[in-house]
């Protein structure tokens, strides 16, 4: 990790405190009414920071870290969050550490501890640099509570935020299939299903599927009924069919692109490892600046970022148990073989290597399953008519990413879904499917109730 990265999550957390009206005016209390979010944003900043270089964690494990990152988070302020339930009270989840009566905390040093540890754990393939990133936030921070209130305080705060974190990574290895896979993200166990318009193994590294079991992982919200996938269009070469029509958009679209479309397939691409986040990451990424345009407290931020957490989780196996159910080739696949033998995508521009296609089916497309999975939440907690303009790719000299502004969460759910094809990676009945589980995952997580 460079030095420019370090600086440049040090200064962000300097400008969220230094903006954040009545900065911390409350850390020693039993009520978070007062507390600003600061921390969450903070070390959520340092999380995207990280997850963007960390190659084969991408894009399921991120999902799955996410879900568990803020579960702890919200647990370990839970004793003070007097509006809201436990996190035991409403999911159903063994062992969670119980606060002393009477303990009283600096919430926000004991969040601090829970974010290193869980992060450390979770992204155990960080380099030396990224654990030293992470520990010179802890510390700086740390130093800011100390003198905030006093030693002691926090240091029985730190142990509550160290606790609740050991409990829930406890846990989350209790889910075998996800603690497992995070691990082999291409496992040679995984035999190609063969047959017309299959998917198979596509450019640059034409290597195995990426988590061919994922499906398996557990979700919180979900039930495999409920995120069984409507099959795609019959798969055929003639000219008058959806699948040949819809293949055809994506092979005129990536022809006959324009600087605006351009613009929108690369707005929202987040497909390279050491350029970008994650597509899940990036709901993430748009959520710290709602929260922070909003000046949401610190209780209001982790009941916000946990239902995200869940919804990111489950839309992630959600859209993976069905590509590999029905296992649909990449637009790259089939233009080449019989529309367009000189069709390139344009993923990959950005680096200067046109031409990816990611390592797994397409259908439904993930970014548009994340899309409706994190824009549901949003309209949840913001409601469905909200002005926003997204800065996640503001300063990018890679490519073109200036913000983009929309009136609903629908409207941006969609755009983010459908900038596949442009870029020539997904047919819109990819993009289709993956809007509909997306919906689906964030309604039901949306229905459960963590409000007194």
């Amino acid at each position: 990790m460079s030095k420019k990265i370090l600086l440049f999550v040090f200064s962000l957390s300097f400008f969220v405190w230094s903006c954040t009206p009545d900065s911390q005016p409350d850390l020693e209390t039993n009520s978070l009414t007062k507390v600003n979010n600061e921390v969450i944003l903070d070390w959520t900043e340092a999380y995207l920071s990280v997850e963007k270089d960390l190659a084969g964690f991408r894009p399921s494990p991120t999902s799955r870290a996410i879900g568990y990152i803020y579960m702890a988070a919200y647990h370990t302020a839970s004793p003070a969050m007097t509006d809201y339930k436990t996190l035991g009270e409403v999911l159903n989840i063994p062992n969670l550490p119980i606060a002393p009566v009477g303990s009283d905390f600096n919430y926000p040093a004991a969040l601090n501890a829970t974010m290193l540890e869980m992060l450390q754990d979770l992204f155990f393939n960080m380099s030396p640099n990224q654990h030293t990133l992470l520990k010179d936030l802890y510390e700086r921070k740390r130093v800011q509570y100390v003198n905030a209130s006093n030693l002691n305080m926090v240091v029985a705060s730190e142990r509550w935020g160290k606790q609740v974190a050991l409990a829930i990574l406890a846990y989350a290895q209790t889910d075998l299939e996800g603690a497992s896979q995070v691990r082999d993200p291409r496992p040679s166990s995984y035999i190609l299903p063969v047959f017309p318009g299959s998917w198979v193994p596509t450019a640059p590294d034409f290597g195995r599927a990426m988590f061919p079991f994922w499906g398996k992982v557990r979700t919180f919200a979900v039930n495999d009924n409920e995120i069984k996938g409507i099959p795609p269009p019959a798969y055929s070469t003639n000219p008058s069919s959806v699948y040949y029509k819809d293949m055809k958009e994506v092979s005129d679209a990536v022809r006959n692109t324009t600087y605006r479309s351009r613009w929108i397939a690369e707005f929202w691409s987040d497909d390279m490892v050491g350029l970008t986040f994650s597509p899940p990451a990036r709901i993430i990424a748009i959520a710290n600046q709602l929260a922070y345009n909003e000046k949401m407290g610190l209780a209001e931020t982790l009941h916000f970022y946990m239902k995200l957490g869940l919804s990111i989780n489950d839309a992630s196996v959600a859209a993976w148990k069905n590509k590999y159910i029905f296992n649909v080739e990449r637009p790259d696949t089939y233009i080449k073989e019989h529309i367009d033998r000189n069709f390139t995508p344009i993923l990959g521009m950005a680096i200067g290597r046109p031409g990816i296609s990611p390592s797994f089916p397409g259908y439904p497309s993930g970014h548009s399953t994340f899309a409706s999975a994190g824009s549901g939440i949003f309209e949840e907690f913001f409601g469905k008519t909200y002005l926003f303009t997204d800065n996640c790719h503001k300063d990018r000299t890679e490519f073109y990413g200036a913000p983009r502004s929309f009136l609903t969460f629908k409207e941006m759910a969609e755009e983010n879904a459908f900038s596949r094809i442009p870029l020539g990676v997904h047919p819109r009945f990819d993009c289709d499917e993956g809007l509909r589980l997306g919906w689906i995952v964030s309604r039901k997580v949306s229905s459960i109730n963590f409000k007194k």
